[in-house]
């Protein structure tokens, strides 16, 4: 039962070419790979989320393909984090 609703996607990447310290050889780059998607749950309690966390499954995985595509290979990338945010109505 997919409900997954994506209004918007940004890939972006930043290169770093100096922050302080010696310069680098190659410039450090930063990714970010965003979604925003609309909340079926928005306003309400939901007991059961994990079909939902399921549905997400695709669009996430498809997002790190293309950072990681964009950052120039697997090998290329020391570290990464993710985050979400959620609006005030949930």
């Amino acid at each position: 039962m997919s409900s997954l609703k994506v209004r918007k996607r940004l890939l972006v990447v930043e290169d770093i070419f100096h922050e302080g310290g010696p310069v680098a050889e190659r410039p450090l780059q930063r990714g970010a790979a965003i979604a925003v998607i609309a909340n079926p749950f928005a306003g309400r309690y939901e007991p059961d989320i994990q079909w939902f966390m399921d549905d997400l499954r695709p669009l996430g995985l498809d997002m790190a393909r293309q950072l990681v595509a964009a950052l120039g290979g697997a090998e290329r990338i020391e570290g990464y984090g993710k985050g979400s945010l959620v609006g005030a109505a949930g």
